[in-house]
């Protein structure tokens, strides 16, 4: 979709459902230097990846604090190639506000300020291509170092899916083709007791909650861990861009670029299925 032609689309959902105010937790477009390499988790270092917008939410007061997490290597190959993340056998973790980062309360560290602490809702929305097939990718909710649900690809299946660490998957019917890229968009809703993953959502897609939503994942939750940061990993050659993490559904659809573009925050951006 062309952006005047989304431009347009963007205006006519704004005069029948009226703006929807949205935050914006952090995005990013992966405009960093060709062959720049993520640095090693829980190293403070200045010349880490650092941009885009946002990544710096004070989730206690509901207030941007102006001071931004970087990206860290959680293990393996990530690399910035062409202007998107590469994973390779590796993984990329972000956290919502920054840069101190792990649990640590006394004084409270920015990865703990930023936390959603067991309630709320937090939205993922990603452009990935699968380009070799290591058996798995897909991006997942940490609470501080613990993965605690994968939303993409879980191991060898073949399809999207969810997967709650250690308890369960519930793999959907859509098949991932390789070379090809996917808007996905998941939602971690402590509040409702699911997690749900839209695969190349579009203008016909809504979510108002756990029992009206058109999600084509849905699995049952009822964690009470916090969520403090979202990983983009993989088995194989993955390449990820216009990460949106956002506390409203219409907020993590578009990409950043567009939402840039427009000037609309969290405007829901019709969007067409690939």
């Amino acid at each position: 979709m062309s952006k005047t032609t989304t431009l347009v689309v963007a205006i006519a959902v704004m005069l029948a459902a009226g703006s929807v105010h949205a935050e914006v937790i952090g995005s990013d477009n992966f405009d960093y230097a060709d062959g720049a390499f993520v640095n090693q988790y829980d190293v403070a270092d200045a010349t880490g990846l650092t941009g885009g917008q946002g990544w710096d939410w004070d989730n206690i007061n509901k207030i941007h604090t102006g001071t931004v997490s970087d990206w860290d290597c959680v293990w393996g190959s990530t690399y910035i190639q062409n202007g998107s993340l590469i994973t390779d056998n590796g993984g990329a973790m972000r956290q919502y506000n920054g840069p101190s980062e792990m649990w640590y309360e006394n004084p409270e560290t920015d990865e703990r300020v930023g936390a959603f602490r067991g309630t709320g809702s937090v939205y993922y929305g990603v452009t990935v291509t699968f380009l070799t097939d290591g058996g798995w990718a897909g991006m997942s909710g940490y609470d501080f170092p613990t993965e605690r649900l994968f939303m993409g690809m879980p191991w060898q299946t073949g399809r999207f899916g969810i997967d709650e660490s250690g308890v369960g998957t519930e793999i959907s019917t859509i098949p991932v083709e390789f070379n090809r890229s996917y808007r996905l968009l998941s939602v971690i809703d402590f509040d409702g007791d699911q997690v749900r993953m839209w695969v190349n959502p579009d203008q016909s897609d809504f979510d108002n909650g756990a029992g009206n939503n058109s999600a084509d994942i849905v699995r049952g939750y009822t964690g009470t861990n916090w969520n403090t940061a979202v990983r983009l990993a993989s088995g194989g050659k993955t390449q990820w861009d216009n990460l949106v993490v956002a506390t409203d559904f219409g907020s993590a659809v578009p990409e950043p670029a567009t939402l840039a573009l427009l000037g609309l925050g969290g405007l829901a951006l019709a969007r067409r299925k690939q």
